[in-house]
């Protein structure tokens, strides 16, 4: 993987609510021409291993905006949510692997317990912009994928496009939490929320 920009957002938000989330990072993906466009991969870095996000939002005053300057691709048997993508169908279909989609710390369904909540796709899902001011995607805090690994970024999409992109996005979760035998959250963790985060994917 060739790492190709990173994106330093500048947030008007409490000092507190930001303190856990570094940076976003963006990163292009070597699709091996298997489409006819660049793959980004977008990653939320955060100061902990353990950080959650359980949520990427958009609201009233606040707004989610994923767009490109040419259609995103979206592969006929692909969906705007990565929990939707199968993972069977990957190994089929090489360019599946370079759908465009969403997620929070998973790829494609394999465990993937990825929701969207009033946030219509069908434009997305149709190579358009991807938007909402009252919605999001989201998993329960208590799931794995929500917690940031060892390098601590969270995976939050992947977009495939011959165009240059441009995204707002705003994002909700908990500092570092404990657990329990199972890896279900049980405490210690406080709000983050962090909003207008900006990145560019693409010259």
């Amino acid at each position: 993987m060739k790492q190709v920009s990173l994106f330093v957002a500048t947030l008007i938000v409490p000092v507190l609510a930001w303190t856990q989330f570094d940076r976003i990072d963006v990163e292009e993906i070597d699709n091996g021409g298997a489409v006819s466009a660049q793959t980004y991969r977008i990653y939320a870095v955060m100061q902990s291993e353990g950080d959650v996000i359980d949520a990427v939002f958009g609201e009233e005053g606040k707004p989610l905006t994923i767009e490109s300057t040419a259609p995103f691709y979206q592969h006929p048997k692909g969906s705007g949510l990565a929990s939707e993508v199968q993972r069977f169908d990957i190994q089929n279909d090489a360019a599946l692997a370079y759908d465009s989609w969403v997620t929070i710390g998973l790829e494609d369904n394999y465990m993937n317990s990825l929701t969207g909540f009033l946030i219509d796709l069908t434009d997305f899902e149709a190579g358009e912009t991807l938007t909402t001011n009252n919605g999001a995607w989201f998993v329960t805090p208590d799931k794995r994928q929500a917690l940031a690994p060892e390098d601590k970024r969270i995976l939050l999409g992947q977009f495939t496009t011959a165009g240059v992109i441009t995204g707002v996005i705003n994002i909700h979760g908990r500092t570092k939490a404990e657990l329990d035998m199972e890896g279900n959250v049980t405490a210690g963790a406080q709000l983050i929320q962090a909003e207008n985060i900006r990145f560019t994917c693409g010259e």
